[in-house]
């Protein structure tokens, strides 16, 4: 967890919390928040267990032994809760708060936890919908200053990392140990994690999305893909970049260059009003036109924040406009079955005519 200690930034979270109790769905008395990202979003406190109860008038954070003493230190916003006994306690803010019906977090709760908040709530009716999570999920689509703040730190870490790891890279080093080498130094240069189980893969392995470093060792006349992410104050970066090991085909100069142009036709039209399938389809009939449908098969990017992926998503499919301070990957591949595969992604900051590109590390073709 994370001891907020930056007066802006709790006042900032007393206005989430207000800005949730203004937006309960309707017909709803209160809100019962269970996700670990949600609580730290609205509370600025981090645990793996733990309740938010939020009503119009009051938010309550209900923890247990492990976390009550660092809770009443940092969490903001709400009153800190020991939690005993969950069913007494739930039925009694229930009925001090005269609350008869509740919106759950539909997108997040698990079917089991939920019948058993039904089971300790019996009078209160339930909002089974996806209300809750919409609400919320407008509400942390655009990022605050802190937020901001903190992925750019966690970004620079990213670049760095890259940085370091260039000089690691070479025939006979396996994939797992550039990986493990990475992680190490984001840990060891501020990240309190990595953003996710880091993707470093080569050769026809870089053909895999979201492939699992292993033992595979480099080989001269492989693109390497890493794609990697550090976190700092809870907030993610996302990166990407392909390089070479000691040669290049034809064919391979010509995919990486295809992706490079997507990417940079993408970036320049992004801005503040534009539509995210908009921005996808840019990209996606550069690489289409070039020869490779069919080798594009996710979307162009999507948001990052608390978590690696979140909305709105650069796809075909969504038609949320780009609004000024969401954080945004644009990442376009292409993979070949089988061959190989090349990805290059940025993280940028959505601006009223623009965006601002966080990502340092360089994207031209580079050959070790």
């Amino acid at each position: 967890y994370r001891l907020i200690i930056d007066r802006k930034e709790r006042n900032i979270i007393l206005k989430a919390i207000e800005s949730l109790q203004h937006h309960l769905p309707q017909g709803c008395d209160a809100a019962i928040i269970v996700s670990a990202h949600n609580r730290r979003y609205f509370a600025g406190f981090s645990s793996s267990d733990g309740l938010l109860f939020v009503t119009k008038s009051r938010a309550c954070l209900l923890v247990d032994f492990r976390y009550i003493e660092a809770a009443r230190a940092s969490a903001q916003g709400c009153e800190v809760i020991l939690l005993e006994n969950r069913r007494e306690q739930l039925l009694k803010l229930a009925q001090e708060c005269c609350v008869t019906s509740a919106a759950i977090e539909a997108r997040e709760l698990p079917v089991a936890e939920f019948a058993r908040f039904k089971c300790d709530l019996p009078t209160v009716r339930f909002d089974e919908s996806t209300a809750l999570s919409d609400t919320i999920e407008r509400l942390r689509m655009i990022k605050q200053v802190y937020e901001i703040e903190n992925v750019k730190k966690a970004q620079e870490i990213t670049d760095e990392a890259f940085s370091h790891i260039l000089k690691f890279i070479k025939p006979g080093v396996a994939e797992r140990e550039l990986a493990l080498e990475i992680e190490y130094f984001m840990r060891s240069h501020g990240a309190e994690s990595v953003s996710f189980d880091l993707i470093v893969v080569s050769g026809e392995n870089s053909a895999l999305p979201h492939g699992v470093p292993g033992t595979r060792k480099i080989k001269s006349g492989d693109f390497v893909t890493m794609d990697t992410g550090a976190v700092v104050g809870g907030y993610c970066s996302d990166m990407t970049r392909t390089v070479a090991i000691g040669c290049v085909s034809a064919a391979m100069r010509h995919v990486y260059d295809t992706v490079l142009r997507a990417q940079l036709a993408a970036e320049q039209a992004i801005h503040a009003g534009v539509m995210c399938s908009a921005v996808d389809k840019i990209a996606r009939d550069i690489i289409y036109d070039a020869g490779y449908k069919g080798c594009f098969g996710h979307g162009l990017g999507h948001s990052v924040g608390l978590q690696i992926h979140e909305e709105p998503r650069l796809s075909p499919l969504c038609g949320e406009l780009l609004m000024k301070n969401m954080l945004m990957t644009v990442e376009p591949g292409v993979y070949l079955e089988g061959m190989f595969g090349v990805r290059i992604e940025d993280l940028v900051l959505i601006t009223d005519k623009g965006c601002e590109i966080l990502t340092s590390s360089p994207k031209e073709l580079m050959i070790l």
